[in-house]
């Protein structure tokens, strides 16, 4: 897969207990092992840009999460960051990973974050970007019950109007994001034809955070997993701030400030953000 899209590989399919997940395994197959989760309404594509750059010396794990990408609808919809964190240790074993690094983006951020809390034995580095757990500046929760919905929710996915979607799309990235039509298209097309999956799981993470974002706070107050935190500065949905806070609460944290960036750091800066991520892993392993 590497320099091509996610969705245009096959990858395969890992049976677990609540849903089966396509994973793509790229890059070294005996080099550090690096675990790749995406965020709400994207898929493995989402790292098409950062994944040449990461593969070229570490085996790279990119996920299409449950319902999501080429992910089949998951066997349940009763989803929880918990239970997640469940799916992914239950996948970390399938492939023989012990403690690789976790790195994830926006929702993919804060699930990567929640399982560090819960599993920090399973991670032995850390990268969160944009991710909203402790603090979004604003979510439309009715969008999201409205697309989650059993009955009413494939049907609004599957008409839901390009111009709507588009707005929403670009508004969520930086000011001087070069766009990509071709990006936007798949998206649009995924949102129609997996909306309703995607929204069923993803609202079941999103609550879990909590009304006020404090969920989180308290499980990864003083975690030692060494970690790298990416937000933007031009983000309008998940503060710097919210970086900043994870910054306070982690033991080991550094947070990267990126100008003019919006809430996807792995698309409008991927060599930016592969590059930093790589320096991180090696001053790492430096200190080791």
């Amino acid at each position: 897969m590497t320099g091509t899209a996610a969705s245009q590989s096959a990858g395969r399919l890992v049976s677990l207990r609540d849903a089966d997940v396509r994973i793509y395994d790229e890059g070294r197959p005996d080099g550090p092992a690096i675990v790749l989760l995406h965020g709400f309404l994207t898929s493995a594509h989402t790292w098409r840009g950062m994944l040449p750059l990461l593969a070229r010396d570490h085996r790279v794990l990119l996920l299409d999460l449950p319902g999501s990408g080429r992910s089949p609808a998951p066997r349940t919809r009763d989803w929880t960051a918990d239970r997640f964190a469940d799916l992914l240790a239950e996948l970390l074993d399938a492939e023989g990973l012990t403690a690789p690094v976790l790195v994830g983006s926006q929702m993919g951020g804060s699930l990567a974050a929640w399982f560090a809390a819960s599993h920090p034995e399973r991670v032995g580095r850390l990268v969160v970007m944009a991710a909203g757990v402790l603090g979004e500046t604003s979510t439309n929760l009715t969008l999201y019950r409205a697309l989650a919905h059993r009955v009413i929710g494939p049907r609004l996915a599957r008409h839901f109007p390009r111009r709507a979607f588009e707005g929403r799309w670009w508004a969520a990235h930086g000011p001087g994001h070069l766009r990509d039509p071709e990006a936007f298209a798949y998206y649009l097309a995924q949102l129609r034809a997996r909306g309703n999956a995607m929204a069923a799981f993803g609202l079941g993470i999103r609550m879990s955070y909590g009304d006020t974002f404090d969920a989180l706070a308290e499980p990864i107050r003083g975690l030692t997993v060494p970690t790298l935190l990416v937000f933007g500065d031009a983000d309008p949905l998940v503060p710097v701030s919210t970086g900043r806070r994870f910054e306070e609460l982690l033991a080991d944290a550094r947070l990267t400030v990126l100008p003019g960036c919006g809430d996807f750091p792995q698309e409008e800066r991927p060599r930016e953000v592969a590059e930093a991520v790589l320096r991180f892993l090696e001053a790492e392993r430096t200190v080791e």
